[in-house]
């Protein structure tokens, strides 16, 4: 997927030339190569057999205290699951449970053949840990031409005893990254954390293996978008803090990236677009030091933001994401409602721009935005802040996300 294309400018004591690159993505075949395989095997009981017996009846529960003795609590992680109505959330745990034991044959509560892709869907979207499901089967019982049930099976990519190897593999990986991670501090402090864990140890490469599951990103170290928001989502249950893969497109191909909720308030997070080897497609023809190796354009954004170059396929409803308390600029004191020239002087003489030697900063308006490159850039006031006479500073910026990076600083 190609975010957009980028501009490189190197100013001088005057404005020099331009060289463009553009980013890499996941393309429709190396993004979601989930397929659903569907045996359908209709009047069952007509071409086995004659005898009413060998129908398939799915069990009916024994009376209402026993419905009610076997509800279960289902933990608020898991976003899709509190979006379907009560019927679906029966079928979603039937799913649930069968794919969690790599099941066969398992009984639905449902007579209805067309439930099962959506309810499959949220599954998968809410439990990264089935790293080893490619897709799923089942078999329509019908008498005649009444349907009398449904079982469901998982398809598989692995044995029980390689799902086991792995998952040893994966949770050791998780042990080592929740050494240092900041649990007792805001949820702020430990989605950032894990957000750069995530990029420093992952790869971009679509020809890694697994790379539509966790497996790719912590037992290889190389993915692609949804092995980046799969892990993402993974590590972020694991710190209790509720998070949903997303699915859609950009620039017309197939992406996966993250629904957060972060100290109450839900925002986007695209965890692949924030990795420095999958935005620079390798880095080629760009100078040394001019991409930072984490991107935070798109991490904690509102919906608004992140529907500029993002098209959401909604699997089941999703919130209309408006905050920006928690925005990665906001938080870090990077982002401007006007041209501040007090506040852009205390960015650029910060220690941490000197000790990154780039700074990034976000406009809250399009105005903002616009006063900024014509001040900063075209005007060459950034020369007010930075003492560079006579030599050089790079640039880009983002339309879209209305940021604006400085290198050589």
């Amino acid at each position: 997927m190609k975010p957009l294309m980028k501009k490189w400018t190197v100013l001088w004591a005057a404005l020099a030339g331009s060289m463009m690159f553009a980013a890499q993505g996941c393309t429709s075949q190396d993004s979601f190569d989930l397929q659903y395989i569907i045996r359908d095997e209709k009047n069952v009981a007509e071409s086995e057999s004659t005898d009413e017996s060998r129908t398939y009846e799915p069990e009916q529960p024994q009376n209402d205290s026993t419905e009610e003795s076997n509800v279960r609590e289902v933990s608020e992680l898991y976003y899709a699951y509190h979006q379907l109505d009560a019927e679906r959330q029966k079928l979603y745990l039937e799913m649930l449970d069968a794919l969690t034991d790599m099941q066969s044959g398992a009984p639905l509560s449902t007579l209805d053949k067309s439930e099962l892709d959506v309810v499959f869907a949220c599954v998968m979207n809410d439990h990264p840990e089935l790293f080893y499901v490619d897709g799923y089967q089942y078999t329509e019982y019908t008498l005649g031409s009444v349907v009398t049930g449904i079982t469901f099976s998982g398809s598989y990519s692995m044995t029980g005893a390689e799902v086991e190897q792995a998952r040893i593999g994966i949770e050791q990986k998780l042990a080592e990254c929740f050494q240092q991670v900041p649990l007792n501090e805001d949820e702020y402090s430990t989605v950032k954390y894990l957000y750069e864990w995530l990029i420093d140890h992952t790869e971009y490469d679509r020809s890694a293996e697994n790379n539509q599951n966790i497996c790719s990103v912590f037992l290889q170290g190389r993915s692609v978008c949804q092995g980046y928001a799969k892990a993402m989502q993974y590590m972020l249950q694991a710190a209790d803090i509720q998070c949903a893969l997303v699915t859609g497109f950009t620039n017309g191909e197939r992406h996966g990236w993250n629904l957060v909720r972060v100290n109450g308030e839900y925002y986007y997070l695209d965890p692949t677009w924030g990795d420095a080897s999958y935005s620079s497609g390798g880095g080629d023809g760009i100078p040394d030091g001019f991409v930072p190796s984490i991107n935070y354009d798109y991490f904690l954004v509102t919906t608004d933001e992140i529907t500029r170059t993002h098209s959401i396929e909604k699997v089941v409803e999703l919130p209309q994401c408006t905050a920006v308390a928690d925005n990665y600029f906001v938080r870090e004191g990077l982002y401007f409602d006007n041209y501040d020239e007090a506040g852009l002087a205390a960015v650029f003489g910060s220690e941490a721009a000197r000790a990154a030697g780039y700074v990034t900063l976000k406009c809250s308006s399009s105005e903002t935005y616009e006063q900024m490159v014509q001040t900063l850039i075209a005007s060459q006031k950034i020369f007010d802040f930075v003492d560079k006479q006579g030599e050089s500073i790079a640039y880009t910026s983002n339309d879209e996300q209305r940021t604006i990076s400085f290198w050589n600083i």
